[in-house]
């Protein structure tokens, strides 16, 4: 729902989207994975601390990115007894 014109590019939307999205990672890099919680004063503590923070980044992206595979019924999940349908 907007009040923009209907021959709106469809670049600016995308654009918009795509600032929500960078917005949402840098807090989420901030607050959940602690991107915000170096204190020392060294540049290969600093350069550590980031990377990791970027690596997790990186996983979480990809599990969020990554389409739901349903699971395998493993043999211990299936009922011991069949069920009768009536």
């Amino acid at each position: 729902m907007s009040n923009l014109p209907a021959d709106t590019p469809t670049d600016l939307i995308r654009l918009a989207k795509v600032r929500w999205r960078i917005e949402h990672d840098y807090r989420e890099l901030k607050h959940g994975l602690g991107l915000d919680h170096f204190e020392s004063r060294s540049w290969p503590g600093w350069h550590h601390h980031v990377t990791l923070v970027t690596a997790a980044h990186a996983f979480l992206t990809e599990q969020r990115l990554t389409p739901k595979v349903p699971a395998p019924v493993s043999p211990s999940s299936r009922p011991s007894t069949p069920s009768r349908a009536s």
